[in-house]
């Protein structure tokens, strides 16, 4: 396995790894037409290009050979949570990996890729993620990093808002 920076070219790889995974996660709770127009505005190529082109992007993908098996974004924290501050915290936005890669540790390997980025980028400031409130796996594997549950609010697509926790490690 190699993990990679996101580049222009791994976009399309993005484009598709990220809605396949996502829909792997929750296609279930979305009607189709509310999840595919979702997937389109949060997923498209040029939508992606320019996220990991932005500033203060931190993106990686986990490789198996050519086959792009996980990815990961931090950035400034961006949840909507009081004492969140983007100047100071950051976040970790999207951590995926494919169900087809589930328990070899990809996920831990790149969590730890990200924890590491804000603490260099933000110092010992604390430190966001946000999490389906029904993914037990990955709040156990938060937790076990030193996130604790901070609040809660609504991610919406299309008729449907999802119960999320917000996490933070301080």
């Amino acid at each position: 396995m190699k993990i990679l920076p996101v580049e222009p070219r791994h976009i399309p790889a993005l484009s598709a790894l990220a809605a396949k995974t996502f829909t792997d996660t929750f296609g279930h709770l979305y009607p189709p037409g509310d999840l595919q127009t979702f997937l389109r505005a949060s997923y498209a190529h040029d939508v992606l290009a320019a996220e990991v082109a932005g500033p203060d992007q931190f993106w990686r993908m986990a490789w198996l050979g050519d086959e792009a098996a996980a990815y990961l974004q931090a950035c400034p924290v961006g949840l909507p949570h009081p004492d969140a501050d983007p100047a100071r915290e950051g976040e970790l936005k999207r951590l995926y990996v494919d169900t087809s890669h589930h328990g070899r540790g990809i996920g831990k390997q790149l969590l730890a890729l990200g924890l590491g980025y804000l603490s260099e980028r933000y110092g010992d400031a604390p430190q966001w993620i946000g999490v389906w409130s029904e993914n037990i796996k990955a709040q156990a594997l938060y937790r076990a990093n030193g996130f604790e549950k901070a609040g809660e609010y609504g991610f919406v697509v299309g008729g449907v808002t999802d119960r999320e926790f917000i996490l933070r490690k301080r």
